[in-house]
């Protein structure tokens, strides 16, 4: 029993011995593939040591992140800075942040890229890098808003100025409308003050023509009693002077007093 422990412990310190060797040449071979910016390599013997021998940690996670973001692979380079970032080591940490800010600042997130720099320069005050670029960042994103607001200032006084040229067509259409509606209506006036011009000649016309008529017909019947328009005239003239006498003389016996004391006859 004693003999077959010793045999396991011998075997195990053998695989151990073995594991600690490729483990150790793995990190030498990543790290030299990653100097010499085969990235390609890099990435296979580090995802080995971690898939493999499940070694990770934040050095073997931060020089993956950069292999990755080096071979233009940004999610996966994502992933592992923040894994990197969840360490004690200040250090590391502060480089983790950075590379992401780097990241959104490419992306133009520039508020993103503003939080991570200040994640990085609290991590490690002595992270020149961060600060420089914390600094560039928030310079950048001043003249963004500033730019955005002088946008927005041009964009509401083009509005403004499409709302008055609106206003001033809807002005001009207004009065071209209330002129076009008293030229209507003073049309409509002309047409009726024509229309009663022609029906009041219409009806002197009808008027004249109705004398004319009479005068025919007075005419026609004098020529039936074989009796010439003058002498009409003068047998009416007559008869007129007669009936005008002969009231004058009802007037004259009316204003005589009566007596009461002779008769009525």
């Amino acid at each position: 029993m004693k003999v077959l422990i010793l045999i396991l412990l011998i075997l195990s310190n053998n695989i151990l011995e073995n594991n600690i060797t490729k483990i150790n040449k793995l990190t030498k071979n990543a790290e030299k593939a990653f100097k010499e910016k085969n990235y390609k390599v890099a990435i296979n013997d580090y995802n080995i040591l971690i898939d493999s021998f499940n070694i990770s940690n934040e050095k073997i996670h931060l020089n993956l992140a950069h292999s990755h973001l080096l071979s233009n692979d940004t999610l996966k380079a994502i992933e592992n800075y923040n894994i990197a970032s969840i360490t004690n080591n200040n250090k590391i940490k502060s480089i983790a942040y950075q590379q992401l800010g780097n990241i959104n600042e490419s992306k133009n997130k520039l508020k993103n890229a503003t939080e991570f720099y200040k994640k990085s320069i609290l991590s490690n005050n002595s992270n020149l890098d961060s600060k420089y670029n914390y600094e560039l960042v928030t310079k950048k994103l001043k003249e963004q808003e500033k730019k955005k607001q002088e946008n927005k200032n041009q964009q509401n006084k083009k509005q403004e100025n499409k709302n008055q040229q609106n206003k001033k067509q809807e002005n001009k259409n207004q009065q071209n409308k209330e002129q076009e509606k008293k030229k209507q209506e003073n049309k409509e006036k002309n047409n009726k003050e024509q229309e009663n011009k022609n029906q009041q000649s219409k009806e002197q016309e009808n008027k004249n023509q109705q004398s004319k008529e009479q005068e025919k017909s007075i005419e026609e019947k004098l020529k039936e009693v074989n009796m010439s328009k003058k002498k009409a005239e003068m047998i009416l003239n007559a008869l007129n002077n007669i009936e005008f006498q002969y009231i004058q003389q009802l007037k004259r016996k009316a204003s005589k007093k009566i007596d009461k004391n002779k008769p009525d006859w």
